[in-house]
């Protein structure tokens, strides 16, 4: 009896004192606000935003860190609070939805197929570190293809790096969502000339846009992550 008492004394402080260690999920997030269309009105095509593909490492709740070229790490507690191939593109979807360049942009699949849809891979979303430095890392390409034809009328790809105030994880996450409102804005100029183009000249070969001559913003040019000590 006296051994049993003292398993159930200890087994009690060790549950007054044991410390909790609770889960944290994040969302990148921002309100979109798009530079002023090319047209009035929305164009008389509708649009379909697909679930991304994603690189396989970052197919997972688990927040990524990077601290060399070769390793990578998982956050334990600290989560993604949707996976980042719905996450990412539901925040197009409602870029496009406030950018109006579209008569209707959806996200499930409908009875009618629409007239185009936009697909895209997230190849990085991650925490980079450099030694003293953090930085939010986000790489990803978009693509919009005509689904009466089946071509690719536009595509981009992006790699960009954002410097972070602080060495915390919600810290990143900002910063990724600001790199994800620049690529937004980037790829809604792109599209909005695309259709442009088909809506001016419907026979005519339609050009993919240059670089976006929106306000410059700086991208952090960084070293490699930190060396293997």
């Amino acid at each position: 009896m006296r051994k049993v008492l003292v398993c159930a004394i200890v087994m009690l402080l060790f549950g007054c004192f044991a410390r909790v260690i609770e889960h944290r999920y994040y969302q990148l997030d921002y309100v979109p606000t798009p530079k002023e269309m090319l047209n009035d009105a929305p164009y008389p095509f509708t649009v379909r935003v697909r679930d991304f593909d994603v690189a396989e490492v970052y197919r997972r709740s688990n927040i990524v860190y990077r601290q060399s070229p070769f390793q990578l790490h998982f956050y334990n507690y600290e989560q993604w609070a949707v996976k980042p191939e719905y996450m990412i593109a539901d925040i197009l979807f409602r870029h496009l939805d406030a950018a109006k360049i579209f008569s209707e942009v959806r996200r499930g699949i409908d009875v009618a197929e629409p007239d185009f849809t936009i697909n895209g891979t997230i190849r990085a979303l991650e925490e980079y570190d450099n030694h003293d430095e953090w930085y939010a890392h986000l790489a990803m390409n978009l693509n919009l293809q005509d689904n009466k034809t089946k071509k690719t009328l536009w595509s981009r790809e992006w790699d960009y790096r954002k410097k972070v105030s602080n060495f915390e994880p919600i810290y990143v996450v900002r910063g990724l969502s600001e790199l994800l409102e620049l690529i937004n804005n980037e790829a809604v100029a792109d599209i909005d000339a695309v259709i442009n183009s088909i809506s001016a000249k419907p026979s005519a070969v339609v050009p993919v846009p240059k670089e976006n001559p929106q306000e410059a913003v700086k991208i952090e040019e960084l070293p490699p992550p930190g060396e293997i000590e």
